[in-house]
């Protein structure tokens, strides 16, 4: 169950320069003018995880695997591009399928970055991009409601759901707002689900901040914060210019110039983080001699759907769970002496995993 992210917003933002970050790609072409990415750009990012190679230490692992999260940077929007200007909205289909969105809001003067509008705005670049977004969701909804409108008027039971539950997005899309700041009832959710709107899904904002606000503090950022507030989504800060920069360096150097910034961890792990819980996101692992790999599961997901995650069929096959927490292997250092302690548990169909569980699932012949 990976985490499927896209990257969207207006030209000359940073996307790119944070895909790059995030993705630990050091190919590619970094620009100053608009337009410079003229089709989307998959990529799979490492979540970094610091327990990870602690655990595979202490089962004395061969192969550590961590989590992964695959984003899709797509040509940046301007306003107008849902009616073809600029690169237009035909790549909005790459990340239609994307769990979240992940939209880069400039937050940095420089001089030598044109900026599409001619002066940094964070709230209003981020509207400019929402409402395109708008405008592609007005697109699908409208085409949707017409295809079943014929069988909704002759009665088709399905069809007036479906209709009903289009109509309601078209009004609220009609009058400005985000459908991601509409209550639709979870049979009205499951309807739309098919359709894949883009206003629907969460958002997180990302400042792309200079080398002066590397805490996020500036104005720039607080008038972000507060469109966000407004908008049901949220915020986290990084400076793509540096991370990009921390790519390029070796793993000592890079720590020692963090450490000299003051960094406890880099703006990738906190933007990685929060992507994780805005989803609703977190982590368990397995452990043993072969291979030591972390896996995403949804909070409240229980020890079978949570096994299904390895293979599909671990779900129907489940018979127990043997399990340990992250923290008792750190103090014991054994799985002997964790079992010699009685903290090595069996659990069944209806335990809710953990954040830190390490599994050892049972599955039946």
């Amino acid at each position: 169950m990976g985490l499927s992210a896209g990257i969207v917003g207006l030209p000359n933002v940073g996307k790119t320069t944070i895909f790059q970050a995030i993705t630990l790609s050091t190919t590619g072409e970094r620009s100053n003018y608009m337009f410079s990415t003229t089709e989307p750009v998959p990529g799979v990012v490492t979540v970094p995880d610091d327990r990870l190679p602690i655990l595979g230490a202490l089962v004395h692992t061969k192969k550590l695997v961590p989590a992964q999260m695959h984003v899709t940077d797509i040509p940046g929007l301007v306003s107008g591009s849902s009616s073809g200007e600029g690169m237009g909205i035909g790549f909005l289909g790459a990340i239609k399928e994307s769990d979240a969105l992940l939209h880069v809001v400039r937050c940095f003067d420089k001089e030598g970055v044109l900026h599409v509008s001619g002066t940094v705005d964070p709230a209003a670049d981020a509207e400019i991009v929402e409402m395109e977004l708008m405008q592609a969701d007005l697109q699908t909804l409208k085409r949707s409601a017409e295809r079943v409108a014929k069988k909704a008027r002759a009665g088709d039971a399905e069809s007036k759901l479906q209709l009903a539950a289009f109509e309601k997005a078209i009004a609220a899309l009609d009058g400005g707002t985000l459908l991601r700041q509409i209550t639709f009832t979870d049979a009205e959710k499951k309807l739309l689900y098919p359709l894949f709107l883009l206003t629907g899904k969460p958002v997180l904002f990302i400042a792309n901040v200079g080398d002066d606000d590397l805490e996020g503090s500036g104005k720039h950022v607080q008038a972000l914060r507060e469109y966000a507030k407004k908008t049901g989504a949220q915020v986290s800060h990084i400076c793509g210019d540096l991370e990009a920069e921390f790519v390029r360096m070796a793993e000592d150097e890079r720590k020692q110039f963090m450490q000299d910034l003051g960094f406890k961890e880099s703006g990738l792990a906190r933007l990685i983080h929060r992507a994780f819980d805005l989803l609703g996101l977190q982590t368990y692992f397995t452990a043993g001699e072969k291979e030591t790999r972390a896996w995403v599961i949804h909070k409240g997901d229980t020890a079978p759907v949570g096994a299904g995650v390895i293979h599909t069929d671990f779900v129907k096959k489940f018979v127990r769970a043997e399990i340990y927490r992250y923290e008792d292997i750190v103090a014991l250092k054994t799985e002997k002496a964790i079992k010699d302690a009685g903290k090595m548990r069996l659990e069944g169909k209806d335990y809710v995993l953990q954040d830190g569980d390490v599994c050892n699932f049972l599955i039946a012949n």
